[in-house]
């Protein structure tokens, strides 16, 4: 049979194989022995070797199936029995020749096979090349569609990936919505860490926000319950509210520093009034007691309510002070004296009583008048000695004492004409009475006429001297003082009066009227 006819026969069946291998065996033999002693490159060694690279490049640059690596096998094979056929057929037909013509014979046929098997390399190597492409492209495409995008659910917690990744960080940023599922239609903002939505009380941009554990989003104008238990208000910028703040249709206060709603306490506001809050933290109204005592606070304004007499939220009447304080006992309101009884804080009407040495009695309107003569004059100086001791501190005992002995119980001349109770000379806003007056001296007493206040009420006239007390320095020793002995010999020491018996004298007079009842008002 014809080699090229056995060639052909050979590519329609496997079992070929076999003999290509062994007519290879036999030509690289041959080349070998006949080419020992020549610089040529064995060819046989070459070929095994690129059929090794060969396979070797199939078997780690893809996955081949069976048929494909007999194939790439029998490529190589089919083309080395070509070339031994050739090189056979050529050696039947030549005359004999010297070794050394065999030797140039072998050598070519072998570098003609080399060429052939190098071609089926690189057609090998291009198929290989074109199904690793193809591997690497299905990897990359399973590598892309295996990236987490969106909002993905890790442990119970919501991270927001973009191509796989997560953004560093704490931010505040709009982002997709989410949903039960995982990123839905639209878009809000969300509070992340590192990729990780965030939920409860946190703080960003230098205050504290609440972010609903549910949606994740701000939660504004709501009063919270905190992660570790304690309950925030926010505002309706979803920032953390402090001091005064509406809720509910009324005010609260939070702390500050700690945010936390302040029960029971008096606060200064952020616009700087002061307000009451109870014990449930809302703001107060009406006659409130604090610190002990009672106030009131306006149900409009919400601000403490200063001397005044205002209508309680139960239907009563009650007096507070220029402090605030719910006043007792005697005191002066709108031009008249009214007692308040000091359990009741009440007015007292259609009665009779004994307040601070004075007889005194209530009409049907509550208003205070003397039951004689005397308690009427001390009526009529209560206030101002009290007034006299707030002002300039001079003891309100010591102030009525003098009085009613210089004044002789506001009988005086110079008493009822000009309300001058103290003798005090000079003028007062440019007022003036000239009275002839006794003065003391070596020779005993003596009388001159001289010019003296003159005053539009008692009241005037008492604190009148409670002022020039205090601004004359020499009297300075006795301001202050709570004991009205020490006042009155500190009064007679720095030339007050030159009768002798002046200290004792006034003594005389607190003792025997309980004018120090006087002073337990003011201290």
């Amino acid at each position: 049979m014809d080699l090229r006819k056995h060639y052909k026969l050979y590519k329609s069946g496997k079992q070929w194989c076999v003999m290509a291998l062994a007519t290879l065996a036999s030509i690289i033999g041959v080349a070998t022995a006949v080419s020992a002693d020549t610089t040529v490159t064995n060819p046989g060694e070459i070929n095994g070797s690129t059929q090794i690279n060969v396979i070797n490049n199939v078997d780690s640059s893809s996955t081949l199936n069976g048929d494909q690596a007999e194939q790439a096998q029998t490529a190589q094979s089919n083309e080395v029995v070509l070339n031994s056929a050739q090189d056979s057929t050529a050696a039947q037909s030549a005359e004999p020749a010297s070794a050394s013509a065999v030797s140039e014979e072998k050598t070519t046929a072998a570098q003609g096979s080399v060429t052939a098997a190098t071609a089926v390399q690189n057609s090998n190597s291009t198929e290989i090349s074109s199904d690793v492409a193809n591997t690497t492209t299905q990897v990359k495409v399973a590598a892309a569609s295996s990236q987490k995008n969106g909002w993905v659910n890790e442990n119970n917690h919501w991270a927001y990936y973009q191509n796989g990744q997560v953004q560093s960080g704490r931010s505040y940023s709009y982002l997709p919505t989410i949903t039960a599922n995982g990123t839905g239609a639209g878009h809000d903002w969300y509070l992340v860490d590192n990729g990780v939505v965030q939920s409860g009380v946190q703080k960003w941009a230098g205050t504290y926000y609440d972010f609903d554990p549910t949606t994740y989003l701000r939660v504004d104008n709501s009063y919270v319950k905190s992660q570790w238990g304690d309950w925030y208000m926010f505002g309706q910028d979803g920032r953390i509210a402090t001091k005064v703040y509406k809720w509910m249709g009324t005010y609260y206060y939070f702390d500050p520093s700690t945010y936390l709603r302040v029960d029971n306490d008096y606060r200064q506001s952020q616009w700087g009034d002061w307000y009451l809050f109870g014990n449930d933290g809302r703001i107060q109204t009406g006659v409130q007691k604090w610190a002990g005592t009672y106030y009131y606070f306006d149900p409009v304004t919400y601000l403490r309510v200063d001397n005044d007499y205002r209508h309680s939220q139960w239907g009563d009447w009650y007096l507070f002070g220029n402090d605030g304080r719910i006043l007792s006992g005697l005191q002066k309101w709108a031009g008249s004296y009214y007692y308040f009884d000091p359990s009741t804080y009440l007015k007292v009407t259609n009665k009779n009583f004994t307040f601070a040495g004075m007889a005194l009695h209530a009409d049907a309107s509550g208003i205070i008048t003397g039951q004689n003569r005397n308690s009427s004059f001390m009526l009529s100086i209560y206030q101002a000695a009290l007034d006299g001791w707030h002002q300039y501190g001079v003891l309100p005992s010591v102030t009525a004492a003098q009085a009613i002995l210089e004044s002789a119980w506001g009988e005086s001349a110079l008493a009822t004409e000009g309300h001058n109770l103290f003798g005090i000379k000079g003028s007062y806003n440019g007022q003036s009475i000239v009275m002839r007056t006794a003065e003391y001296g070596a020779g005993g007493y003596y009388y001159i006429n001289d010019a003296f206040r003159r005053y539009p009420s008692n009241y005037e006239s008492v604190v009148d001297h409670g002022r020039f007390l205090a601004s004359n320095s020499r009297y300075h020793n006795l301001l202050w003082q709570k004991n009205y002995a020490v006042v009155t010999n500190d009064l007679h020491a720095d030339g007050y009066a030159t009768a002798p018996t002046y200290a004792s004298n006034l003594n005389n007079v607190i003792r025997t009227y309980g004018l120090d009842a006087w002073d337990r008002q003011v201290f």
